[in-house]
Parts: structure tokens; sequence; C-alpha cells
């Protein structure tokens, strides 16, 4: 099933319907067509749309929705569709609420669809070895007959020898004797046999004709999956890149609940052996995804305000208020003392330093404890490593410092 508008949904396209839109202003045609455009978009974006459940769409009139393309609810609420500004795109809350109605987004349906076509091109590629290993079967016993054939007919050749040798000998009385007798019996044994032999070759170079260019047939069909599975990975790094930090947080705990599930099954011994091959498959897939997230999910971090940053590790680790303050204290106590021993080179071997620290009592102490403590020391670590790298903060902290109890003599 291809997509009805030939493509990945287009983002530009949002501009025409993002700005503000002073509906008394507009005629009713305008109206229309601005609603007809936005109609479109979500289309674009999520193909199995079901408007008639979705509710009216039409032209925001109050508060921050006045002027933005929205839907109208049941008791005349209005829910903003898109984002404001550069940010192209649905806001969440609109794709939160109609979730039902909007269905499954492009990339999932197109994710879908190639799944489906490389599971079919997989086939084609596992049909494509096995006649190539046919092929190559068939080459091999020709070539084992062919030398069978070789060997054949030296052996004729040097049976045909000994019979001349003899009849030199012996003459005319040749014929009563009986060593030359089976000489000449042997050789014919040999030329029945390599009478046969050649039958076989010729039926087996005729076979071989059958399978040529299989070798150049598995290259194709590699090909052409290696593009379905490129196409995969583009269409997945898109879906990611339009998601919430957080939801491509759970997305990577759920691929490693599913991946310790699998890995049950295969340290499990009563398993068959069938099963534990496909749980391993599953694995190598979700490892490959998991790759592809995790790059997604740290490019986000880095590009996040560093106020979100300790935000989200702290969401991240599920960690208390007790705990964040203690990993506060904690932090600002290494920090200091990380200062006060040196500037960059210092500052870097420390957090080296606390890392180990962190994974030896994460290991050693039980349980919350170790997990609470390994916390604490990576944090600290992070703190240090970063204050290394950006020297010219302390140095701000320092001047800060200096110049407070300088202000408060003067008072």
């Amino acid at each position: 099933m291809q997509h009805e508008h030939g493509g990945a949904p287009d983002t530009s396209q949002i501009e025409d319907v993002q700005a503000p839109l002073l509906e008394d202003l507009l005629s009713p045609e305008e109206k229309k067509g601005f609603i007809e455009k936005t109609k479109n978009i979500i289309k674009s974006w999520f193909p199995k749309v079901n408007f008639s459940d979705l509710g009216p769409i039409s032209i925001g009139k109050k508060g921050a929705a006045k002027g933005e393309m929205v839907v109208l609810g049941p008791k005349g609420g209005e829910t903003q569709i898109f984002k404001k500004g550069k940010d192209k795109g649905f806001r969440k809350q609109f794709t939160d609420s109609f979730s039902s109605f909007l269905g499954p987004r492009y990339e999932q349906i197109e994710m879908e669809r190639l799944d489906v076509e490389a599971k079919e091109q997989q086939k084609r590629l596992d049909e494509a070895q096995k006649q190539q290993q046919e092929a190559e079967k068939i080459a091999e016993k020709r070539d084992e007959e062919l030398r069978e054939i070789e060997n054949l007919r030296q052996q004729t050749e040097r049976t045909q020898a000994r019979i001349d040798a003899l009849q030199e000998d012996h003459g005319s009385n040749l014929e009563s004797e009986a060593e030359p007798q089976r000489l000449k019996l042997l050789k014919k044994n040999h030329r029945t046999e390599l009478e046969n032999k050649k039958k076989e070759v010729t039926a087996l170079e005729k076979q071989a004709k059958k399978t040529k260019g299989t070798k150049d047939k598995v290259s194709r069909e590699r090909a052409k999956l290696d593009e379905i599975v490129k196409k995969i990975n583009q269409v997945e790094e898109r879906f990611y890149s339009t998601k919430p930090l957080e939801d491509l947080n759970q997305r990577e705990a759920e691929l490693r609940q599913q991946n310790a599930e699998d890995q049950a099954v295969i340290d499990d011994t009563n398993t068959p052996s069938s099963e534990k091959e496909a749980a391993r498959d599953r694995i190598e897939e979700r490892i490959e995804e998991l790759a592809r997230l995790q790059t997604q999910i740290a490019e986000r971090e880095e590009a996040m305000p560093l106020h979100e940053r300790i935000k989200e590790i702290f969401r991240k680790h599920g960690v208390t208020v007790t705990s964040i303050l203690l990993a506060a204290g904690v932090t600002i106590g290494v920090v200091v003392s990380s200062i006060t021993k040196g500037l960059k080179t210092t500052g870097e071997a420390m957090a080296n330093g606390l890392k180990e620290m962190a994974a030896k009592l994460g290991s050693m102490l039980p349980g919350l404890i170790g997990q609470v403590a390994s916390f604490l020391f990576n944090t600290a670590a992070k703190a240090v490593g970063f204050l290394a790298e950006h020297t010219w903060l302390i140095i701000l902290a320092v001047v800060a410092f200096l110049f407070e109890k300088y202000i408060k003599k003067r008072r």
C-alpha cells in the first residue's frame, strides 16, 4: 500500500496555516480553503484519520487559540492543532486528545508496509541462496565426475598399453593366455563406465544451465533487501525525531524489557531450539533499533537546556526528593573539592575516579543503597567533568564569591 500523498509528510505545508488568521477579514471561500488545507496536512501525517469523529475544524476565537486552526469540541471547546513559531508540527494536546480518531502515523503505516515487504524479500533471498547452494552442489558433482572420467581414461590407456606389451612378447599365442583376456575385459568395463560417466556429466551440465546466474541473483536480491532495510531505518529515524523525549525513553524501556523476556526464553533449557533461534533474531533486531533510538535520545538530551537535562536525569532514574537533595549535596561538595585541587586536568582525573567509584559502589552495596550511591557519584562525576571542560564557569563562580564577600564587608 503506497502512501496516497506520494511520500513522507511535508512539514513546510504547516507554515501556510501556522500564522494567526483573522477570521473577520477572511471570505467564506478563504476560510474553507484553510480548513481543507488543514485536513490535507492532517491526512498526510495520519492517513487513516476519521474526520467525522474527530470533530469540526475551524479558526479559533478564544484566548491563546484565537486565529489558530482548532478542533471544536461538543461543548464549544477549542483544541489548537499546530504548534506556534518555528517548531513545525502538531501540538501534543491535539495528538493525545484525538489519538483514537487520528489513527497511526504515516511512519508507523510505512514501517509496517516495509516490514512486510522486507519479509517477502527475505524469502526471495532465501530461495535464491538455496538455488545458489544447489548450483554449487551440481558444479561440485560435475567436477568430481570429470575427474573420474579422466581417471578412467588413464586406466583404459594403461590397460591397453599392457595388452600391447604382452602381444609383442607372445605374438600369436596371446589369445590363449588368461592374463590378456582379463585385461581386455577390464578395458571393456572401463569403457562402459567411462560412457556412463559422460552421460552423467551431460545431465549435470543441463542442470547447471538451469541454475546459471544464481550468484548474481543472490546479489540482486540481497541489494533489494538492503535497500528496504535502509528505508525502514530512515522512516524510523524520521518517526523518532518527531516524538517527545519521554516517549523515546519509554520505547527504550519497552525494547529492553522485551529483550529480557526473550533472553529468558533462550536461557530456559526446556525451550525448543526453533523458539530460541527466533528469540535471538528478535533480540538482534531490537539491538539495532536500540542503537538508533539511543542516538536520537543522546541528540535530544544534548540540545536540552541545562536545567531540563538535570530534570531528565532525575526523572529517568526515578529518584525521590530526598535523593535529589542528597545528590545535590554530594555534587556540590565534590565540585568544591575538585576546584581546590586544580582546574581542567585534575577535574578530568577526578571525574574518571568518581565514575570508577560509582561502578564499584553499585556492585558492592546491596539493592537500593547501591543504586543511590552509584547514581550520586555518577552525577558528581558529570558535574566535575562539565566544569573541567568549562573552566570559565569556575573562574566566574570564584569572582562572584569574592565580589559577594567584598560587598558584605563594605556594608
